[in-house]
């Protein structure tokens, strides 16, 4: 593994590393130091050095029971651990994860409680208990995921991806695989990553998806040869001529076996696939009837395959040799051969029955598991409802109280701003009846227009009051609600003056919302037309609708109009009722629109409120619920 050797370099520059019997504190100073350089803990392999360090560090502090030293007690376990996991020591993985895993608890670290986990995890597979190995995987992936630790994330969803495998779960170890390299792909190194795809080309092969593997197994090839991993390259020339003779390509088989070879002729270590080329020199040297040279190779590549506990490949060895037997013609080694390979598969498959039945029990228990989380989420969820029920009624008596102080607004305002028209009406009555009871003329037309006219007003004010009266006193249901569609709604309503004033309105893919179509539609024309009453006449009116993200739960809209704009010391009363900036022979109106807009936006639990300049326009801004 090409990767820098940080301790090393620390050890050369710190001759403190070769003393032997250094003291308690040179020690511990040492460890902080390289701690606080973050030379152990940020996923580097230790150096021999750096180990005796640590060991050295641990057999002082693993009996210190100082809360001041607990930190780098949890420190050194969490770097001791990590190193051999890395170096696959796993009698010494024996020695640390559970101190490790019981003081990374105590003090609620959950990155080093995940290593503890997998740890643990990796110990039960090495024994073959894949049931609890694959439980602690998942439960170190979830908790790595929750906490961002990517590394750690990785290293387990490789782990249960090559339990699957072990299980012939063929589907989900190539899940699990694919998932790293979706995922996670730029926080693994080079080896791993290269590891990963022979994985998957293993197992593409294993399911007879000879291209797929082929694809893997070159992906791979490139990052091992890309980064001189000179083990890895020599194993995957080997599969990927492996898949080349299985879609039957020979010329391009010979070319990656002879690179295999050129490779593992010349190692003194024993390279991974070492057994899986033989086989594959045996079925070439067949291929050219090369009869006794087969032979040759492929009682190697059975050898080499029992020696790593590979089934698969002493399988294949078997039939090979049966085969060319058969063809030689050598019936009586050919029947031995065959009788070797039918008896190696009647263990291989019954191992697969087994794995299978696992496999199945282990997905029962996993589904039990899930079951039971789902059924103490429904029981959250049903005390979610209560509180949610405590909140409407909550919700519910501050809407009575605001009907109540509404009533009371309502009852002031019928006693004293509707008396005004009324006293107009009964004055000019009884001017007609005294002046010109007789007389029709046209003197008679000026108070009857007088008259009409605080008809009018009277009974648009008494319809406006009706309207802001009904809004929140019915039991609307929220519905999704598209409003593109309410902004066309408003627009048809308000199509003449429009067209009278030559206004523009520009929106364009606006979002669905929970509310109701019909008071969205008159909250929108209350706004678009508030917008268009108040424009300046030197310039066209432009009005743009936007929406965009306020938070987890609402939009906020925005309608932005080029009109006179509001002096900011009127911001806060335009939205109360009744409440006019200017002259009634200037601007007609009731002054009850923009508190109808504001009780609609109350009603589905949003907010109102408007952003102005002076001279230049306004935006009026409010939000609606999104849809979940």
């Amino acid at each position: 593994m090409q990767l820098q050797n940080k301790i090393t370099d620390a050890a050369k520059r710190n001759p403190i590393f070769d003393e032997v019997n250094i003291g308690r504190d040179s020690i511990l100073s040492r460890v902080r130091q390289l701690m606080s350089n973050d030379l152990l803990l940020d996923g580097h392999t230790v150096s021999f050095a750096g180990v005796q360090l640590l060991q050295q560090a641990w057999d002082i502090v693993q009996n210190d029971n100082d809360n001041d030293i607990f930190t780098l007690k949890l420190d050194i376990l969490y770097a001791l651990t990590d190193t051999y996991l890395q170096r696959q020591a796993f009698d010494k993985i024996e020695l640390y994860h559970t101190p490790l895993l019981e003081l990374s608890r105590r003090r609620h670290d959950v990155r080093k409680e995940i290593l503890a986990l997998i740890c643990k995890a990796v110990l039960l597979s090495i024994s073959s208990d894949y049931k609890e190995a694959l439980s602690l995987f998942m439960e170190a992936y979830e908790k790595s995921r929750s906490v961002q630790a990517h590394h750690h994330a990785a290293r387990c969803l490789i782990n249960i991806g090559t339990i699957y495998a072990n299980l012939f779960n063929y589907d989900a170890a190539q899940t699990r695989y694919n998932d790293v390299l979706r995922d996670y792909k730029d926080v693994i190194d080079a080896p791993t990553h290269a590891a990963v795809h022979l994985n998957i080309g293993n197992l593409s092969y294993a399911s007879e998806q000879y291209a797929a593997s082929l694809f893997h197994l070159k992906q791979g090839l490139k990052l091992a040869q890309e980064f001189d991993f000179t083990e890895i390259s020599a194993h995957a020339h080997a599969l990927i001529c492996r898949s080349l003779l299985a879609l039957n390509r020979f010329e391009e088989a010979v070319e990656h076996e002879q690179l295999a070879e050129e490779i593992i002729a010349v190692s003194s270590i024993n390279i991974p696939g070492r057994s899986i080329h033989f086989l594959n020199v045996a079925q070439i040297a067949f291929k050219r009837q090369l009869v006794k040279q087969g032979n040759y190779f492929a009682i190697k590549g059975i050898a080499a395959a029992r020696r790593v506990i590979d089934d698969s490949t002493e399988l294949r060895g078997f039939a090979l040799l049966a085969n060319a037997f058969e063809d030689e013609k050598r019936f009586d080694l050919a029947f031995r051969a065959q009788k070797i390979y039918a008896q190696r598969q009647a263990d291989y498959l019954k191992m697969q029955r087994k794995m299978h039945a696992l496999d199945l029990e282990i997905r029962y228990s996993l589904n039990e598991k899930q079951r039971r989380i789902e059924e103490l989420l429904r029981e959250n969820q049903y005390q979610s409802i209560l509180l949610e029920k405590t909140y409407q009624i909550e919700q519910q008596n501050e809407q009575l109280r605001e009907i109540n102080a509404e009533l009371q607004q309502f009852a002031y305002i019928t006693a004293h701003d509707l008396k005004e028209p009324l006293r107009m009406i009964g004055s000019f009555t009884q001017i007609i009846q005294q002046q010109y009871a007789s007389q029709n003329n046209q003197e008679t037309a000026v108070p009857f227009r007088f008259i009409s006219e605080g008809v009018t007003r009277m009974s648009a004010l008494l319809d406006a009051l009706l309207q802001y009266a009904v809004i929140g006193r019915t039991n609307i249901q929220p519905e999704p609600v598209n409003t593109n569609d309410v902004v066309h709604i408003a627009m048809t309503n308000l199509k003449i003056v429009l067209e009278e004033t030559n206004t523009t309105i520009v929106f364009d893919n606006l979002p669905v919302v929970r509310a109701s179509l019909s008071l969205l539609a008159q909250l929108f024309q209350n706004l678009i037309s508030n917008a268009i009453k108040f424009r300046r006449y030197d310039v066209l009116p432009n009005i743009t609708i936007s929406a965009e993200k306020f938070n987890d739960r609402f939009l906020l809209f925005k309608i932005k109009d080029n009109g006179i704009g509001i002096d900011k010391q009127h911001l806060d009363r335009i939205f109360i009722i009744f409440q006019r900036l200017h002259a009634r022979e200037k601007y007609e109106g009731t002054g009850i629109g923009l508190s109808i807009c504001q009780k609609i936006v109350r009603q589905f639990g949003g907010k109102i409120w408007v952003e102005s300049v002076l001279g230049e326009g306004s935006t009026f801004c409010f939000t609606l619920p999104e849809m979940s």
